[in-house]
């Protein structure tokens, strides 16, 4: 009998198999990853607790702890999810905080996952400020409840039903609950005997029955705008939904960028008349404009309502086109803005006219100087404005002032910015920074002392930096050159050494003059 002495028995390697080492906790699936419905990092917790057949609390306390560091962490024996987290951060744990980051991060690593943050807000931490972002208290739709257990799905709480703008089912277009129909409480979206579905307080089911239906269609009748309620849901289930896809998380510029779009493709820059289209004020609509402040989730869905686009396509910075019957709407509305007063000469334009026109000025963004005014108005120069009205003038004035200084602020501070994230070695000093860019190093230091100094500073290490490496070099070459001129019969003194040397420069430095002292020292003995 021949053998084939080519084939390796599996017990000869020698090699032990590489195997994945297993999980803390088990690697249980997040429900609806990628789609509107997919479940909330509170929902999976009381699942995860659930699948150890230990209670929500318990497991938090005893795996999730230890890999958290927070205010309440010095508790030597927690068993609830209040007492390890406190109840404001037990509400804000499907958000955008810490306490949301923390426990994303404890629990991949103990289920050895990496979809997690989906299960929350954190994705739009740029975009969505925490005030208005999610409810206080749990909601739920009992129809989705009962139709997952009458098909005997797995129960659990979607992202959705946290978000505060919320307040109707996607599926079936009814109010949310917000108290047990059993004992009429609220409660948190965790709790330390958490079960999804269950009142957290006295334990009731909370799919329908008979009253809660009849319930319902009356309630269902009491909706306002319909038709708002559904589109505001279908747009954060899309948002959702397609969180796993974004290539990285949107900036907190995108909302910034795309104001200026719309106001530039549709009011010609005029913000006011901008703020105007979606209902605003003008200090909200300014601060948004310019990036100070962002609009809450709920401010912004209106914006996008208006505009008749959606939060995956403002936050891509794709721009929509708006419909005519929408644009012909706003243009009746506003149409003193939009379209300014013409004129060709002096004697043509009324003082109430002139009048009229400056007071529009004054609502305009960014602001016209009164040179550009005049000439808009036909009029040979601003002395007509000053004559019309000494104090609207002045007014108009320094909001051209102010803006023109804004501008100024922003262009040094974007300068600075680029200086600092500069590559470039060896770094600009902040003295041939402002001589590049033909501005005075104390207009600089006026309108961002901050970043001047961290530039200064920046370029003080540099030259501490090359001062010392070129004091190394000096000292290197002194100890290596002195002993060849001295056995040629060359006194090493620092002129004669001067010409042989790479950096002469360095035997200005009291350090290399000290070492050729000690090395002349050492030679003369």
């Amino acid at each position: 009998m021949k053998s084939d002495i080519t084939c390796c028995d599996e017990l000869w390697e020698l090699e032990p198999p590489t195997t994945n080492s297993p999980s803390r906790l088990f690697h249980l699936e997040p429900i609806g990853i990628g789609t509107f419905y997919v479940e909330s990092l509170t929902s999976y917790v009381a699942r995860l607790a659930e699948a150890h057949s230990v209670p929500p609390g318990t497991l938090l306390a005893i795996e999730v702890k230890p890999m958290v560091r927070h205010g309440n962490a010095h508790r030597p024996q927690v068993d609830s999810i209040v007492a390890l987290y406190a109840q404001e951060s037990v509400k804000a744990l499907n958000g955008t905080q810490a306490g949301a980051k923390q426990l994303v991060k404890a629990l991949e690593a103990l289920t050895k996952r990496n979809d997690l943050k989906f299960l929350t807000m954190l994705p739009w931490a740029e975009v969505f400020p925490v005030l208005g972002l999610l409810k206080h208290f749990h909601t739920w739709c009992p129809y989705c409840y009962q139709e997952w257990l009458n098909n005997k799905q797995v129960i659990y709480s979607p992202l959705l039903w946290a978000l505060k703008p919320v307040n109707i089912c996607p599926i079936h277009h009814q109010l949310l609950e917000s108290k047990c129909p059993h004992c009429d409480q609220q409660f948190l979206h965790l709790w330390r005997n958490s079960r999804p579905g269950f009142c957290l307080k006295c334990g009731g089911w909370l799919g329908i029955n008979s009253s809660i239906s009849k319930q319902h269609e009356c309630l269902s009748q009491e909706i306002t705008d319909l038709q708002f309620e559904i589109w505001k849901v279908q747009t954060l289930g899309e948002l959702i939904n397609f969180a796993p896809t974004f290539s990285s998380p949107p900036s907190r510029d995108v909302i910034k960028t795309m104001l200026k779009t719309y106001v530039n493709q549709y009011t010609e820059g005029n913000v006011s008349s901008f703020g105007r289209w979606l209902g605003l004020s003008r200090h909200s609509i300014l601060h948004w404009y310019s990036g100070v402040t962002i609009p809450n989730l709920d401010k912004l869905l209106n914006i996008c309502y208006i505009l008749e686009t959606t939060l995956v396509n403002f936050l891509q910075l794709k721009l929509v086109p708006i419909s005519s019957n929408k644009l012909a709407s706003f243009y009746a509305k506003d149409e003193k803005v939009l379209k300014p007063v013409v004129a060709t000469s002096k004697k043509s334009l009324e003082r109430d006219t002139i009048r009229e026109a400056m007071q529009l000025a004054l609502l305009e963004e960014p602001p016209p100087s009164l040179t550009q005014l005049a000439s808009r108005l036909g009029l040979k120069s601003y002395s007509s404005l000053t004559a019309c009205s000494k104090s609207l003038s002045a007014t108009l004035t320094d909001r051209y002032t102010e803006y023109k200084q804004q501008l100024k602020h922003e262009q040094i501070q974007d300068i600075l910015y680029r200086a600092l994230d500069s590559n470039e070695y060896p770094p600009l000093s902040l003295k041939k920074i402002a001589l590049l860019n033909g501005i005075g190093l104390a207009t600089f230091y006026h309108y961002n002392p901050t970043l001047c100094h961290a530039i200064s500073l920046r370029y003080k290490d540099y030259r501490k930096f090359n001062r010392k490496k070129l004091i190394e070099q000096g000292c290197r070459e002194v100890k290596q050159l002195a002993p060849v001129l001295h056995a040629k019969g060359i006194t090493p003194t620092a002129k004669n050494l001067r010409k042989f040397m790479q950096n002469p420069s360095s035997l200005w430095h009291s350090e290399v003059l000290e070492a050729l002292k000690q090395v002349r020292s050492k030679l003369e003995q």
